[in-house]
């Protein structure tokens, strides 16, 4: 089964402190499907090799038992690339899109780890740019507004674009399926 992971954030502290670390250690215990690839997503002017570098960087500081070699790194890294994008550019979703279409991946994943106030604005563009068919999910992480009123702002937005079935709402600290009953 392949996939496409894109993390939207990905140079943020959610990305690198919990989501990259998570991703390692499901690939060094043989649980990440072969033909992955994991695409971070940030407005910093990197390259595939800065962004691996950086991240490196940052899973050393991890306990020493969930470390990575750096045999096991480089194998890992393999798998990540490194996107610059403006969110407020449509030309750098298609940029994106061009990118996950140069295969036809079983699944992509966009895991938005961005402020839920740029959630509307990322799933309007991925909608534009067509990035919302049948083989897309979307992950919503942290808390989906600061009160009811915009939290029903966000998911009104969001289901503009995606169907339900493609939704998933994650909030780190309370779970997906708490947050999913509130619903």
């Amino acid at each position: 089964m392949s996939f496409d992971l894109v993390f939207f954030g990905g140079t943020g502290d959610l990305t690198w402190r919990k989501l990259m670390p998570s991703l390692f250690q499901a690939w060094r215990h043989g649980k990440l499907p072969a033909g992955g690839r994991i695409l971070a997503v940030a407005r910093d002017d990197r390259d595939d090799a800065s962004y691996r570098s950086w991240l490196q960087e940052r899973l050393q500081a991890a306990d020493s038992a969930k470390r990575p070699s750096e045999d096991e790194f480089a194998q890992f890294s393999a798998l990540i690339h490194y996107l610059r994008m403006d969110l407020s550019q449509p030309a750098d979703y298609l940029r994106l899109k061009s990118w996950l279409d140069t295969r036809q991946a079983d699944t992509t994943v966009i895991y938005l780890a961005t402020s839920p106030h740029l959630f509307p604005q990322i799933c309007e563009q991925l909608g534009a740019a067509g990035l919302n068919h049948e083989r897309v999910r979307v992950v919503l992480e942290k808390p989906l507004g600061h009160d009811l009123a915009s939290n029903s702002r966000i998911n009104h937005a969001v289901r503009q674009v995606f169907q339900e079935r493609q939704i998933f709402r994650i909030d780190h600290y309370l779970g997906k399926p708490s947050v999913q009953n509130l619903f």
